[in-house]
């Protein structure tokens, strides 16, 4: 299980701070931890007093987490006072902290003043320049930028300005103040707009904390930081739509809103999309490999083509009985059906199509079937194997579809994108294979059985077919290397 450190204050009515990211990082499958920088006695109407620990027991405290359980994402919030944001910066650096969010919490949402003057600069000088992200909203982006903050461009430039001096993303938050819910991310001299929608629910108390902390928990399970704030934001508009009411100021939202089971949806989209968009970058990276170019190019070193049509007949054997243990756990006949289907096509289709490429190029069935599968080759089917006898057919046919469809699309875009590709006589063949029409009704059937299978998964379940899906994306990525470089 992945793991998340909350570096905050407490707040004792619940709604932000430590409680608030404990609640989020468990809520969105992480395992929580804390070391708190201050006590305050807090509500809904505002603060009441605070009360710091010292900057020793605050460095023991992270001493004690790092010591014994590394957290894979570190959320940083409110620190009110000079020595304990030095402490923390010298905790962060002793032990390469990575993935850490800094939530500038300089003014609660009930506008009390949380971080004292003097503790402005050294959270400019010391934590700043440490985050992989910052989070601030309009009025501390005016402060960490000096700039007046009232339009979208104004927020642009207040971004940059951050994001340039002290190297690293921002994520500035629009919010209700600003416009309906946008926030930008910036980040390496590009941006990205993250389009909300208006929730009428006056109980906001914590969404700073609240968002910041699913940013950490899902960097920390390997989402990248596009996917990381979009995950966070449907999350904290899930706990809105809620409509939690508690408290005779601006009450807390409900972040254990999906903890009953009920199903929901990122940003409305269906399962396919949803991975998909997850594994963007993975998949991105397919088209630009050395490998998969020199097929397109027809200049792909045959050596190289004979090593990897070995493995992946190899890995063809074992695929097929990921389809034989997803038709052995169907709950149906039709899904019975299918997964028996597609074991049939693979073991009397696309194995033809390597036999036929074998037998040009000299090699025997006897030779094949002799050869050592590589490492690289095993870990894939393996993992594939282990989520087919542990999961659900739902999931065995994530697992599966990751393979399928990227062999799809990357043979459509040779052909976009050098349609000669299709006609090479060596090369073309894998190319109107994977592209034919045939293949690709296939492929739309399991896209139909996956929408099928998971229409009513919980938010839970949803992130586990995201984690299988990137994980046999990033193999898929892998074997491509493993082809390219001939690793045994």
């Amino acid at each position: 299980m992945k793991t998340a450190l909350s570096i905050a204050g407490s707040d004792s009515s619940g709604g932000a701070g430590i409680q608030a990211d404990i609640k989020t990082m468990i809520a969105n499958g992480v395992y929580a931890m804390s070391a708190i920088t201050a006590l305050t006695a807090q509500n809904t109407t505002g603060v009441q007093g605070i009360l710091e620990v010292t900057p020793e027991f605050l460095a023991r405290q992270i001493d004690s987490v790092f010591t014994d359980i590394h957290p894979d994402a570190v959320k940083i919030g409110m620190v009110s006072s000079v020595e304990l944001i030095k402490t923390i910066a010298q905790k962060l650096r002793q032990y390469q902290a990575v993935n850490i969010v800094v939530d500038p919490v300089m003014v609660a949402t009930s506008g009390s003043r949380l971080l004292s003057e003097d503790a402005v600069d050294a959270l400019k000088q010391n934590l700043l320049p440490l985050a992989t992200v910052l989070t601030p909203n309009i009025p501390e982006a005016e402060v960490l930028s000096g700039m007046k903050v009232q339009s979208a461009e104004d927020m642009l430039a207040a971004a940059r300005y951050i994001s340039e001096t002290y190297h690293c993303a921002v994520l500035c938050k629009g919010g209700h103040q600003l416009n309906d819910a946008n926030d930008l991310l910036y980040r390496d001299g590009d941006y990205q707009w993250f389009n909300g929608k208006r929730i009428n629910n006056p109980n906001t108390h914590g969404t700073g904390c609240t968002l910041s902390s699913a940013i950490a928990s899902n960097l920390a399970k390997g989402h990248d930081l596009d996917a990381a704030v979009e995950r966070a934001k449907a999350y904290v508009s899930g706990a809105l739509e809620a409509m939690l009411d508690l408290g005779s100021g601006s009450g807390p939202m409900n972040h254990a809103f999906n903890l009953n089971g009920k199903p929901t949806k990122v940003m409305n989209m269906k399962t396919t999309q949803r991975l998909l968009h997850v594994s963007k970058e993975i998949w991105a990276g397919y088209h630009k490999h050395p490998f998969v170019r020199g097929i397109a190019s027809g200049t792909l070193d045959r050596e190289k083509f004979q090593y990897y049509m070995l493995q992946d007949y190899l890995y063809l054997i074992d695929y097929a009985k990921v389809f034989a243990m997803g038709a052995a756990k169907a709950q149906d006949k039709e899904t019975v059906r299918l997964f028996g289907s597609y074991m049939s096509q693979i073991l009397e289709g696309e194995m033809d199509l390597h036999k036929g490429y074998m037998k040009r190029l000299g090699i025997s069935l006897e030779e094949s079937e002799q050869t050592a599968m590589a490492l690289d080759n095993l870990f894939y089917t393996s993992y594939m194997l282990r989520v087919a006898y542990e999961e659900g057919p739902g999931e065995i046919a994530a697992a599966i579809l990751s393979c399928a469809l990227s062999y799809e699309v990357i043979a459509k875009a040779m052909i976009q994108s050098d349609p000669a590709s299709a006609d090479h006589p060596f090369y073309g063949q894998w190319v109107r294979s994977y592209a034919d029409s045939g293949y690709s009704d296939a492929n739309q059937k399991l896209i139909d059985l996956i929408e099928r299978l998971t229409a009513d998964y919980s938010e839970t379940k949803m992130q586990r077919l995201e984690e299988i899906f990137i994980a046999c994306s990033r193999c898929e990525s892998a074997f491509w290397d493993m082809a390219w470089e001939m690793r045994r």
